[in-house]
């Protein structure tokens, strides 16, 4: 780039700057969760809408709060990847300390979700108008992807296809340096494990029942020991979601969820059929049944090295962010 298209661009950002800092307000003070993010999705659209973008698709992929936005015709077609949904429990004020929010909202963005939707559509509003300025061909198409942080409707986005005719995707998330994050992330299969057992008094008569949370336990034994005997580049984590109500009845039914990473699709697959067998194992010692959801699977991220070097050269030229010290206190 030149030092003129710099300026050309900056100009474009600095006037785009209203519309990132009004959407990354918002959809801090919305905090919706994942699959739920109603309005998040709908300021970001109707936005767009103002800008000049088409709506190509809502629900997209059969998702919801997930859309879909172009502006432009013809080809190279470049896609900017837009998130916004938030995580349980972490409400907070917007200051950089903890501080439960007043209106009592428990879910927030821990890691800038808020940002990466007012990021992206940012830099969407301001290639379009450079785009339109100088009469430059292409299209500029917008992915709402909501539920990153569960399901991931990028998922069911490329199960449809609709990444194909692609000649470049762009995503961000806020870092503590200045630079272009070119790694390869984990796949990931997320699922959930139920056990169904037989209800009884644990007092009168605990011989008549068959405990689903004695067969959670042992699955979760069994997925620590199996630790162990994977490779070092795997990750097992789970969260037990229902483990009876009540001390003196003997629960008929468990659920846990978990999440198992690994370097890529083939590493993860083999621990997941590890796990099936974990789960059945389980049941079968406690005289219980076993069922095993796979809910969502995810191929590890695929670094773009060229397009990464590209861009890194661009970051350089333009510099790491300024802080004032009141900003830094």
């Amino acid at each position: 780039m030149t030092t003129s298209s710099y300026e050309l661009v900056d100009l474009a950002v600095e006037q785009a700057t209203p519309v990132i800092k009004r959407i990354a307000k918002e959809v801090w003070q919305f905090a919706e969760l994942s699959l739920q993010e109603l309005r998040s999705a709908q300021l970001i659209m109707d936005i767009l809408l103002e800008q000049g973008f088409t709506i190509t698709s809502k629900g997209t992929a059969g998702v919801p709060t997930a859309f879909i936005a172009e502006y432009g015709s013809g080809t190279p077609t470049l896609g900017l990847l837009v998130e916004y949904d938030a995580l349980p429990g972490l409400g907070n004020e917007a200051v950089p300390y903890r501080e439960l929010r007043k209106d009592q909202v428990t879910s927030g963005h821990g890691c800038g979700h808020n940002l990466l939707g007012a990021g992206s559509v940012g830099a969407a509003i301001a290639l379009k108008n450079v785009v339109a300025e100088q009469q430059i061909p292409g299209t500029i198409r917008v992915y709402g992807c909501a539920a990153e942080e569960t399901e991931g409707a990028k998922v069911y986005m490329a199960r449809e296809g609709l990444f194909d005719d692609l000649d470049a995707a762009l995503h961000w998330h806020p870092s503590s340096s200045a630079e272009v994050s070119n790694y390869r992330s984990t796949a990931v299969d997320q699922m959930k494990i139920e056990f169904f057992g037989k209800g009884a008094h644990a007092g009168g008569s605990p011989w008549l029942g068959r405990s689903a949370v004695h067969a959670a336990e042992l699955f979760a034994h069994g997925i620590n020991l199996m630790r162990e005997h994977v490779e070092p580049t795997a990750r097992l984590h789970y969260i037990y979601e229902s483990a009876g109500i009540a001390p003196n009845i003997v629960p008929d039914y468990a659920r846990l969820c978990l999440y198992i990473r690994d370097c890529d699709r083939t590493h993860v697959e083999a621990s997941s059929a590890w796990v099936k067998q974990i789960a059945e194992g389980a049941a079968l010692a406690t005289q219980t049944t076993a069922k095993v959801l796979l809910y969502t699977g995810m191929y590890d991220l695929l670094p773009n090295s060229p397009l990464a070097a590209r861009m890194q050269g661009h970051i350089e030229h333009i510099g790491a962010p300024a802080f004032s010290e009141e900003e830094q206190a």
